[in-house]
């Protein structure tokens, strides 16, 4: 996949637009979104398994964090690096019977799930508007390293399996805010966008959000926003998946 998307590396190489000093910038969020879709393993001869209907997911809350640094050196890219822990676990009752890793779990069943697509995003970027008016903007490359894995367990113990999630997926990645003017201390509304669809996999994962931060040396400041990932893997890493992820998040921010 990677030599897919090599010309696009060389075109964001040759852009010279870059942070006139260093500049940090670092948050955290918690995030609540509502899980739904569908998977099966590779293997499986039977219907998808759906996350809501058989193993009862719906609401979650979980968390994230970031680190950014833009630099004012020619050619190389700002770096920023976000880790994403997208893990939860239910128990439910099975209405009917699914099979998963070429086991079954019967109808009636007493099962124990864990649906984890944890992520950390290693994200290259340069900064094509910096101080265009309001306006900025940044187009990079995001290598997206899945660490997770889906387990299904029968609580009588006749049924244990899992399936690991341990593969890197490259992704588009765009940033765009505008800062409004009207106010005497920074507030913005803005969005990050990171999308491929390469090799089996395609992945959407956007998020719309207002900034604002108290206007000192090192600002501290907040975000709320609404964040949508969505991923659709057919045959990767022995899973085939069409699962989203939706909801709102708020986020403690520090730029210096």
């Amino acid at each position: 996949m990677l030599k897919k998307i090599a010309p696009l590396g060389l075109m964001f190489a040759a852009l010279n637009a870059q942070a006139d000093f260093v500049g940090i910038y670092a948050g955290a969020s918690l995030w609540q979104p509502d899980i739904s879709g569908s998977f099966e393993s590779d293997s499986s001869s039977a219907s998808s398994i759906d996350v809501e209907d058989d193993l009862g997911y719906s609401d979650s809350s979980t968390g994230s964090y970031y680190l950014a640094i833009e630099h004012p050196l020619p050619l190389l890219p700002n770096l920023r690096v976000e880790r994403t822990n997208l893990s939860e676990s239910s128990n439910s009752t099975l209405s009917r019977s699914i099979e998963f890793e070429g086991q079954t779990y019967n109808a009636s069943s007493k099962i124990n799930s864990r649906l984890n697509l944890s992520h950390t995003d290693w994200t290259g970027y340069y900064e094509i508007l910096d101080g265009l008016g309001w306006l900025t903007a940044d187009i990079g490359l995001t290598i997206r390293q899945f660490d997770g894995e889906i387990q299904i367990k029968d609580e009588s113990g006749s049924a244990d399996e899992s399936l690991s999630l341990d593969v890197p997926v490259p992704l588009l990645y765009g940033k765009g805010e505008f800062e409004i003017p009207v106010v005497s201390f920074p507030l913005a509304v803005g969005g990050i966008i990171n999308y491929l669809s390469v090799g089996g996999a395609t992945i959407a994962d956007r998020r719309f959000y207002v900034a604002a931060a108290a206007p000192l040396p090192i600002e501290l400041g907040g975000e709320v926003g609404y964040r949508s990932f969505s991923m659709d893997f057919d045959d990767v890493d022995n899973l085939n998946a069409d699962i989203t992820a939706s909801g709102w998040y708020a986020s403690a921010t520090l730029h210096f």
